[in-house]
């Protein structure tokens, strides 16, 4: 079975990513048409995404834990 932290941060990294995509396109081209970002933006993206994936494991952790105390 997966971990709980390790399934928080792959769906909140997946589902981000795919979220970021989209803003991505929205801001270049309105959504006209999908494209992906060249690879120094796909960085910045990805990085940004692992940072805050991370801070959501962090939290989720910390609410469950809390959650069972009561």
């Amino acid at each position: 079975m997966l971990n709980f932290k390790y399934a928080v941060f792959i769906s909140t990294f997946f589902v981000f990513l795919l979220e970021g995509l989209f803003h991505y396109n929205i801001g270049k081209n309105s959504l006209r048409n999908f494209q992906f970002p060249n690879k120094y933006d796909l960085f910045k993206i990805i990085f940004i995404l692992i940072i805050f994936s991370i801070i959501n494991v962090f939290v989720s952790k910390l609410l469950y834990e809390y959650d069972k105390k009561e």
